[in-house]
C-alpha cells in the first residue's frame, strides 16, 4: 500500500528518534525548515508532526516548536499535559486573574449606582427581563459597531458574566462526548467548561499569529470525525496574548463555513489593545451566523457587575430556550447602571486612559524580563491585554515553581491579586499590577531563578 507523503515524513522522523539520532528533549527542525528540506506543503508537515505527537514521540512546547518527548518515567515536567490535580492546584491563582482594581472608575460606578437607586427605588424587587434589559441591549448593540459587528438589539442575550455565555454556547452546540477544538495552552476555565459537559478537547498547538495556524486547523478538520465546534480567543488570547491577524480571521471563517464548524468567539480581551484601533472580531465577517460572539464588562469596565452578553447567530432560538429554561437572570439594577455608563459615553475616556496605563505598566514589566532573561529567552512584544506568557523548558515542574514562589517571593502570589500564575507549560505575569519596589525586587529575583533553567 502506497504511503501518503505525511506518513513518509513521520516514519523518517520516528526512525531518527528511535535510533537516538535525535536525543531526548532535542528540538525538531521547524515547520518551515521541514517544508524546505522535503519540498512539502504546510498541511503535510503539520499532519506528520501530529502523527508523531499521537504516537507519543514528540511534544509541542509553546511557540518554541516540537521536541523529542522524554520517556514516561520523566514526564513530570511542566511542558507535559497536566493532571486534574495539577489544574486544581493552579486554578486558585488563575481564576482570580484579572486587571488591577485601580484601573477601574470605582467612584463613577458608585455615583451612578446611587443615582439609579434614587430614580428606581423598587427596581431590585421587579421581575427581570429574560434576555436582558432592553436599554442595556440597545446600548450594547450601538457599541458593537466599535469592533465591526453591527449587532442588533434582538440578537443579544445578557448573561451572568462571560462564563454563563460560554456555558450556554457550548450546551447549545454540542452533546456529551462531542469534540471541541480549542487553542493551546488550554486555560483552567476552558478545561472546566469542557469537563462540565463531558466534552473532548482537540487542541490546536499553533498560536493564532503563527504562519502554520490555518494549516493545522485545516488538517484537523479534514481528518476523520472532526470537531464541529471551535472555542477560541482571537484577540489577545489568554494566556499567550496572541492576536490573530486580519487575513487569518477571514480565512478561518471561510474554513469553518466549508466544514460546517460553529465558532464560539470569546472576545473579553478585545478592548485591551495598547496602541491603535481596536482589533476587529471574527463576528465582523460572519454573514451566515456561524459565529457565536461572547463578551463581558469584567476585564474592561466593572468586574463586580458580573454582566456578560452573547450574539448567538444561527443558534439564537436554541440559546434563548436554554437561557429561559435556566431560570437565571442578571440583576437589573446592575444592567441599568452599565447602560447609563455607556449611554453617557463614559466608556470612551475610561478605555483611552485604561489602555495607556496598561501599555505603560507592561513596558515596566518587559524591561525587567528583558534585562534578566533577554540573552537566554526570546521575548515577544505584547500588543494588548494584561497577561505576559513565558513558555518554560521541560526541566522544571509546576510544583517546584509554586513551592519556590511561596517560600521566597510570596508577594508574587497574593490571594486577591496574584502576579504570577502557572498555566499549562508556562508562567503568566499580570502586567496590570502597579510595580512597587518590593514587587520589582521579587519579580527580578524570580526571573534570575528561572534563567537557570534555560
Amino acid at each position: 500500500m502506497t504511503k501518503n507523503k505525511y506518513q513518509i515524513l513521520a516514519d523518517e522522523l520516528a526512525d531518527a528518534i528511535l535510533s537516538k539520532k535525535l536525543a531526548i528533549n532535542a528540538r525538531l527542525p521547524s515547520v518551515r525548515e521541514l517544508m524546505q528540506q522535503h519540498q512539502l506543503s504546510l498541511a503535510t508537515v503539520t499532519n506528520a508532526l501530529h502523527t508523531l505527537e499521537e504516537k507519543g514521540l514528540v511534544e509541542p512546547r509553546g511557540k518554541a516548536g516540537y521536541f523529542v518527548k522524554p520517556p514516561a518515567r520523566q514526564e513530570t515536567s511542566i511542558s507535559q499535559p497536566h493532571t486534574q490535580a495539577d489544574l486544581q492546584n493552579m486554578s486558585a491563582s488563575v481564576l482570580k486573574w484579572g486587571p488591577a482594581e485601580d484601573l477601574f472608575p470605582q467612584q463613577r460606578w458608585q455615583s451612578l449606582l446611587g443615582s439609579m437607586i434614587r430614580r428606581h427605588p423598587f427596581l431590585s424587587t421587579r421581575h427581570a427581563h429574560a434576555y436582558g434589559h432592553p436599554r442595556l441591549r440597545a446600548e450594547l448593540a450601538k457599541r458593537s459597531a466599535e469592533n465591526g459587528c453591527f449587532l442588533k438589539e434582538e440578537e443579544l442575550i445578557v448573561t451572568q458574566g462571560a462564563t454563563e455565555a460560554l456555558l450556554l454556547a457550548l450546551r447549545a452546540t454540542s452533546e456529551a462526548g462531542s469534540k471541541v477544538l480549542v487553542q493551546a495552552p488550554v486555560s483552567v476555565l476552558y478545561s472546566r467548561l469542557l469537563e462540565t459537559f463531558t466534552l473532548k478537547a482537540v487542541t490546536v498547538h499553533s498560536s493564532v499569529d503563527a504562519p502554520e495556524f490555518l494549516a493545522e486547523v485545516q488538517a484537523i478538520l479534514e481528518a476523520d470525525d472532526p470537531p464541529k465546534v471551535f472555542l477560541l480567543v482571537a484577540n489577545y488570547h489568554f494566556p499567550t496574548g496572541a492576536l490573530m491577524p486580519l487575513p487569518v480571521k477571514r480565512n478561518l471563517l471561510r474554513l469553518a463555513e466549508k466544514h460546517g464548524v460553529t465558532i464560539i468567539e470569546d472576545d473579553v480581551y478585545g478592548d485591551l489593545q495598547h496602541d491603535g484601533a481596536r482589533p476587529l472580531t471574527l463576528k465582523s465577517f460572519d454573514l451566515k451566523g456561524n459565529v457565536i460572539y461572547v463578551n463581558s464588562c469584567s476585564k474592561t469596565l466593572a468586574p463586580g457587575l458580573r454582566i456578560g452578553w452573547l450574539a448567538a447567530g444561527s443558534w439564537r432560538k436554541r440559546i434563548e430556550y436554554l437561557k429561559s429554561a435556566s431560570a437565571s437572570s442578571v440583576n437589573e439594577l446592575s444592567q441599568l447602571v452599565l447602560a447609563e455608563f455607556l449611554a453617557q459615553g463614559s466608556h470612551v475616556p475610561h478605555l483611552r486612559k485604561y489602555r495607556q496605563q496598561l501599555k505603560t505598566r507592561t513596558g515596566e514589566y518587559l524591561s525587567i524580563l528583558r534585562l534578566v532573561l533577554g540573552n537566554t529567552v526570546k521575548l515577544a512584544d505584547m500588543p494588548g491585554g494584561y497577561s505576559y506568557w513565558l513558555p518554560l523548558p521541560g526541566k522544571i515542574s509546576a510544583e517546584e515553581i509554586q513551592t519556590q514562589i511561596r517560600a521566597n517571593w510570596p508577594l508574587l502570589d497574593e490571594a486577591e491579586t496574584p502576579q504570577i500564575a502557572l498555566v499549562s507549560n508556562g508562567v503568566c505575569v499580570n502586567t496590570s499590577i502597579p510595580l512597587t519596589d518590593p514587587l520589582r525586587q521579587s519579580l527580578t529575583a524570580f526571573c534570575f531563578y528561572l534563567r537557570g533553567f534555560y
